[in-house]
């Protein structure tokens, strides 16, 4: 059973059938931010900003939907806190302020972080779903962004691609530039990343799920709990709910590998159609959360709001 309740603060919404037992440390958040209850955990979806991107970065999209889908289309920037009993994780940094010049509609992170008294030295894991700046932009800087103490997860195929010394001289030189900024935010970090393959274990039933095809290690977070439906986090494997729910196989310019991303996404709708869990996208709109239904033979997605 999953409710939903809406305060002048935040709203939020429990996955379980039973009353979760009180996280700490809890956060209540000024702004409207919505969070989810996972058992003894609580899950709040931060927005970053969002991107506004040309039609031209999907390919193979109706005409029409891609005409309704607005130019630019504008698609979220969701950062995720997890919050256990003794450890606040952050799923992925945000832009930060790597991407500052180039997409002033983003890097919101920091100032909402600061705004609640959040210190970033607090945050005891960080999750890196795949090493996009968007997605590690927020670790740039001293003490790695001044998240001082935490450690970093991260698949090893994502980690041995952005970091391989060789990457950088193979690149068209259109893409230098954003290769030595993945590699300068990789290097200062390194002595803290811990590597896995295939799936990792974080503990309190949080677990890291491969989600290959948008980047050679992307990957998920999966969240549960006894006596509650799961919760997933699939990242960047759906980007648009105008285009790609309708029709999975819309590509995206920034698939690394556009067959493995269609297929993980059709896997991905096809399984949460049929479980109804509740997930959660980067690019989705704000809060980037809902469920996927069927509509005849097309996918639906049903925002949480």
């Amino acid at each position: 059973m999953t409710s939903l309740k809406m305060t002048r603060r935040s709203f939020s919404f429990a996955l379980a059938g039973v009353t979760a037992g009180a996280a700490f440390p809890s956060t209540s958040f000024a702004a409207e931010v919505a969070t989810i209850t996972v058992g003894d955990k609580t899950i709040s979806m931060l927005s970053d900003g969002h991107f506004d991107i040309p039609p031209a970065f999907f390919t193979d999209a109706d005409d029409a939907a891609l005409a309704a889908a607005g130019n630019p289309i504008e698609i979220g920037a969701t950062v995720w806190l997890i919050q256990t009993v003794d450890r606040r994780i952050l799923v992925d940094t945000g832009s930060g302020q790597a991407l500052a010049g180039m997409f002033p509609t983003v890097g919101k992170l920091d100032a909402l972080l600061t705004a609640e008294g959040i210190e970033k030295a607090d945050i005891t894991d960080i999750v890196l779903t795949h090493m996009h700046a968007d997605h590690i932009g927020g670790l740039l800087g001293e003490d790695a962004g001044g998240f001082s103490n935490a450690a970093v997860h991260v698949s090893q195929a994502e980690w041995g691609f952005w970091t391989n010394p060789s990457l950088l001289d193979a690149t068209p030189e259109s893409d230098k530039p954003m290769i030595g900024l993945l590699q300068s935010i990789a290097g200062p970090i390194a002595n803290r990343v811990t590597t896995y393959v295939d799936e990792a274990d974080l503990g309190d039933g949080i677990t890291l799920v491969p989600m290959n095809g948008h980047t050679p290690g992307h990957s998920g977070v999966r969240v549960t709990a006894k006596n509650s439906n799961n919760f997933l986090i699939v990242r960047d494997a759906i980007i648009s709910e105008s285009l790609q729910f309708e029709n999975p196989k819309v590509r995206y310019a920034l698939d690394l590998d556009p067959e493995q991303a269609i297929a993980t996404r059709t896997s991905l709708l096809n399984t949460l159609a049929e479980s109804g869990d509740v997930f959660s996208a980067t690019h989705l709109t704000y809060p980037a959360t809902g469920r996927v239904v069927r509509a005849g033979n097309v996918f639906r997605f049903e925002p949480l709001t």
